[in-house]
């Protein structure tokens, strides 16, 4: 692509989302990700219509191992923008109903309507080795008047073997061994939830193990407020060193966290709306932006 191609017709846009999509292969490779279904409408700088389908896809993730522990990299470095164009995305929408990640089917719905949208061609590539990182998308004017709705859900007896399934990996290429994990959740009354976990690993030859649960209340604006925090450990230095942070604990009991006060900060003229999550048999999580 050149600059006067972007954003160029609905094909320019569709290989340059599905070059997006995939991870930084020196991170972790994501397999099945090219069997996700890109469809789009362009009409001279604005989006009229893009869809990005999973639904029935299979994603497996696999983390290299990194013979030495990684370099820390150098503070991003705002990329300078040559050309800009202003358009509105109409509708963009992500679904998949489901989607299968290491085996473990879960629905995701994400849509956007009226979202003011500026196309970007940088000076060079953002990312190294990814030609398409040289033009980007991104929200304009702090996303005012931009609407849209979020739905994901899973079954509740998943839980453990998805974030089992994605840890393991990770933690195995930085050379330790995910030997348990447990994560359940429940009910807390009408506006909250209630998360209790148990894990072990291994280092080399070192075991630690922990547990703990947390109480947590969701308000429908967008408030989401630590009721209650424990953690524990029957393994004497990881209980000792638990017992130094227990101040800090502490700290986050009672804490509010305001999920619109934090959009606003980011100058994001947008907030959420209708915030639910419910857990039975199934983890829900809805709300609306606005």
């Amino acid at each position: 692509m050149t600059t006067h191609e972007w954003p160029g017709d609905s094909a320019t846009v569709e290989q340059w989302m599905r070059e997006s999509l995939r991870p930084d292969p020196s991170e972790f490779e994501l397999r099945g990700i090219d069997d996700v279904r890109i469809s789009s409408t362009v009409d001279g700088d604005h989006l009229e219509r893009l869809i990005v389908d999973g639904t029935g896809v299979a994603l497996r993730l696999r983390v290299p191992k990194h013979d030495s522990a990684p370099t820390a990299s150098a503070s991003p470095v705002a990329p300078d923008v040559v050309e800009r164009r202003r358009g509105t995305a109409r509708t963009v929408r992500m679904l998949a109903r489901p989607v299968e990640i290491e085996g473990i089917p879960l629905t995701i719905d994400v849509q956007l309507d009226d979202a003011p949208i500026e196309w970007q061609v940088f000076a060079s590539p953002v990312v190294a080795g990814r030609p398409e990182s040289l033009y980007g998308i991104v929200l304009a004017d702090d996303g005012a008047g931009m609407r849209g709705s979020f739905l994901a859900s899973m079954t509740a007896d998943d839980l453990t073997p998805l974030l089992t399934s994605l840890l393991r990996p990770a933690l195995k290429a930085a050379g330790m061994r995910l030997r348990h994990l447990s994560v359940t959740g429940a009910q807390d009354g009408t506006d909250g939830i209630r998360i209790d976990g148990a894990a072990a690993v291994r280092w080399r030859l070192i075991g630690a193990s922990a547990r703990g649960s947390a109480r947590i209340g969701i308000e429908p604006d967008g408030v989401v407020t630590v009721r209650d925090l424990r953690v524990g450990s029957t393994n004497p230095f990881v209980a000792l060193a638990l017992r130094a942070a227990r101040k800090n604990i502490r700290a986050e009991i009672g804490r509010r966290h305001d999920l619109n006060a934090s959009l606003a900060a980011d100058g994001v003229a947008l907030r959420v709306h209708d915030l639910r999550v419910t857990v039975d048999d199934e983890i829900r999580i809805s709300a609306r932006v606005g």
